[in-house]
């Protein structure tokens, strides 16, 4: 099911996912009434827009931290235990399931200087899996961090 969302749902959208603002601030940067900014949050909440959460985004240089990212191609039916087969693993943090060149595109972190031992049991273990290929990238510096569709 897709949500509609008019102008004023895509700015407050915008504003939860660029940081923590509260209703007050919401109200004021946008030039509407804390209610409104309220009824509209818990209308994008109750559609599924929206998991009210408060996250932070790391910085993974100074947490010396190197990303892992899989692409994949499997046959769909194959997607599922993959998927779950990954998630088990606690360094794991995003998947995105896709159309072209990769099917599945996974994102895990590990230890600057493990890269390559954590690529090597990352192949260990996708070998035991019906996957057709695999290619690696390591990400070593994050550049953008923005995950508002607007």
């Amino acid at each position: 099911m897709s949500v509609v969302l008019d102008e004023l749902d895509k700015k407050i959208l915008h504003e939860v996912c660029s940081g923590i603002h509260s209703y007050d601030d919401l109200a004021k940067t946008l030039n509407v009434t804390r209610g409104t900014v309220y009824r509209r949050m818990e209308k994008l909440e109750k559609n599924n827009v929206i998991e009210k959460k408060i996250m932070a985004i790391p910085n993974f240089k100074a947490l010396n931290l190197s990303a892992i990212i899989l692409g994949m191609e499997l046959a769909y039916d194959d997607t599922e235990e993959v998927t779950e087969a990954l998630m088990k693993l606690s360094h794991t943090k995003l998947f995105w399931k896709c159309y072209g060149a990769h099917n599945l595109i996974a994102i895990l972190n590990c230890e600057k200087g493990s890269e390559g031992e954590t690529i090597t049991n990352l192949r260990q273990l996708l070998s035991k899996l019906r996957i057709s290929s695999v290619t690696v990238s390591v990400g070593f510096e994050w550049e953008k961090v923005e995950i508002s569709p607007y």
